[in-house]
């Protein structure tokens, strides 16, 4: 009887044949009882391997020339050491593929906390009641797990990286044909004034860059609870994809985090005071009353980030796919619109 582990692309169990140590893909042939796509993004694709031993993510990366995929592993396994990332048992010598532990998330889908809303926006009262756990409390103690871990060899500044993509965006600016598009890139032009100030003010108020995933989205964020225990104390967030982790500026996740977060106005608040808190403590910020007056700058900026970035993707589309050009400048546009 075939193994379900080849109900995966041929190309694909031909390369991890000859990727993979043997007696590995052996162990997989022999113990994977089904195989199923989880996702399938620009970067990378993800499939899950239910296995008799425990389930699997077999992840498969697609070539790019923006991700420094020894920067990630590296990244991953500080994680790992801090027990707030799924185990990677094992990376292919090219870092194509990538295969970690599965995480079961029997107390809800972290990720289905996702909402798109700008700072200060009215909220559903109802916000994300499906969650049993207080999510405060788990966001601050991975904001305390990933404060703390060793500072990537890799440095980016809030300001660094909007001239990384000013600077893309420019030098594409000028094979672009689409209206939508230069309209796009001359609004974000447009805002140049108001860019350096938000990123002067961020600038002001910290003192040392720290590890920063700079994609802390719920579906980046897994709610894990140890084996054989129950109960929210035990339960504990993991975070997965670390494509964007590099040294920078502490207030980036935190935004990040708040911007993609279905939370109420209390929680935000609570948040923030309590991640801010902590920072200064640990002089990776000035002050409280200073970052905290930075947050909407560090918000805005995010916001800014994922537009050039739609925008970029929106450059990179084949001229015959006007679909995934639309579909990018619509991200642009909701993007922006999330700045104040």
């Amino acid at each position: 009887m075939s193994s379900p582990f080849l109900n995966l692309p041929l190309s694909l169990t031909n390369a991890l044949q000859q990727a993979m140590p043997a007696a590995l893909y052996q162990t997989l042939l022999t113990q994977c009882t089904a195989v199923t796509l989880l996702n399938q993004g620009l970067s990378n694709q993800n499939y899950l391997l239910s296995c008799v031993a425990g389930d699997k993510v077999l992840r498969v990366n697609h070539h790019n020339d923006w991700c420094d995929r020894a920067l990630e592993v590296e990244c991953w396994r500080c994680a790992i050491a801090a027990n707030i990332a799924p185990k990677l048992e094992w990376v292919s010598q090219d870092k194509q593929f990538y295969l970690s532990d599965f995480i079961d998330q029997p107390q809800g889908e972290w990720g289905l906390l996702a909402s798109m809303f700008g700072h200060l926006t009215a909220r559903s009262p109802l916000a994300a009641t499906h969650i049993n756990a207080d999510k405060v409390s788990l966001l601050v103690h991975l904001f305390t797990s990933l404060s703390q871990l060793p500072v990537p060899s890799k440095t980016i500044t809030i300001t660094e990286q909007w001239q990384q993509y000013a600077k893309q965006l420019h030098g594409l600016s000028h094979q672009q044909h689409s209206a939508s598009w230069q309209q796009g890139w001359q609004t974000l032009q447009n805002m140049n004034v108001r860019i350096r100030h938000w990123l002067s003010q961020l600038e002001s108020c910290v003192l040392l860059p720290i590890f920063c995933h700079r994609d802390l989205s719920p579906h980046n964020l897994l709610l894990h609870t140890q084996p054989h225990c129950e109960g929210d104390a035990q339960a504990k967030l993991y975070c997965i994809d670390y494509e964007y982790a590099v040294a920078s500026h502490p207030l980036f996740d935190l935004a990040s985090a708040i911007a993609t977060h279905q939370l109420t106005q209390q929680q935000v608040d609570t948040l923030t005071h309590k991640v801010i808190v902590q920072y200064c403590q640990s002089a990776s910020l000035t002050d409280v009353a200073a970052a905290k007056a930075a947050m909407p700058a560090a918000i805005n900026c995010f916001w800014l980030f994922s537009a050039m970035w739609a925008l970029l993707m929106a450059a990179t589309a084949p001229d015959e796919d006007t679909l995934t050009m639309s579909k990018y400048i619509k991200f642009y546009n909701q993007y922006l619109a999330m700045i104040h």
